[in-house]
């Protein structure tokens, strides 16, 4: 575990964006995060399907929840790295880190949004922060603790125009594209019937049942990062529809 600066540091760090750009690096520098990618296609978002706490390949598939192409860091790691380590091993193939200019904070505790930039590049889109209940336990041994962890999405875009996508993670069903205009999709509670009938198209994975329930985790990014984009904040970085 690592305590390289005070609580009241992080506090600092996070409030002064209000006036100036955040120091992204030194926010989540000996803090737990998690990090991913944000790829449009077409006005279309790739997320990915996955049970709770179990493989893919045990879950029944009638209860899947939807996020973002991502996931925690791995010691030694900073946010680039682990985000573009995730969207590797979550989809099999290369992605560019494309820079945001705006970068957008999130308090999830407080559901307090803000708009800044970034001056450490490539910029995040989004960086959000959730509380934790013990501030001395790191998630893993080699990782360091915190009072919160912080989460930062990026922008990207694909190195090869036509993908093989192929999943290393056990714990994903699918990598869906899913429309940024079907709202609901971010919201949870509806089928996977419905996501297909506003457009929704597998990309990798499946099949997911019509009936099956889609769900979103209170903490999933796509919360908040889905309706952002889909209200042109971002750029979209290819503007064919995907297959």
């Amino acid at each position: 575990m690592t305590f390289g600066r005070s609580t009241s540091e992080d506090e600092r760090l996070w409030r002064g964006a209000t006036s100036d750009a955040v120091e992204v690096r030194r926010l989540t520098s000996e803090r737990p995060f998690c990090a991913g990618v944000l790829l449009v296609r077409g006005g279309k978002l790739l997320t990915a399907l996955s049970a709770d706490g179990v493989d893919a390949a045990d879950a029944g598939g009638t209860d899947w929840f939807v996020g973002g192409v991502g996931g925690g860091q791995e010691p030694g790691e900073d946010i680039w790295d682990c985000a573009l380590r995730e969207a590797r091993e979550e989809l099999g193939v290369t992605v560019r880190l494309v820079p945001s200019a705006r970068t957008y904070l999130h308090d999830i505790d407080s559901d307090e949004l803000r708009e800044s930039r970034a001056d450490d590049q490539p910029a995040p889109f989004i960086v959000q922060r959730v509380r934790n209940a013990d501030a001395t336990r790191s998630f893993k041994p080699g990782l360091p603790a915190g009072p919160f962890t912080y989460f930062c999405m990026f922008l990207a875009e694909l190195v090869d125009e036509e993908p093989a996508f192929q999943s290393d993670d056990p714990d994903i069903a699918a990598l869906v594209w899913m429309p940024l205009n079907t709202g609901s999709a971010f919201a949870g509670g509806v089928t996977f019937a419905d996501l297909t009938a506003a457009g929704a198209t597998i990309a990798a994975g499946g099949p997911i049942a019509g009936d099956a329930r889609i769900h979103v985790r209170r903490i999933e990014t796509l919360r908040v990062a889905g309706p952002l984009l889909a209200a042109g904040h971002g750029r979209h970085t290819a503007t064919e529809q995907p297959q």
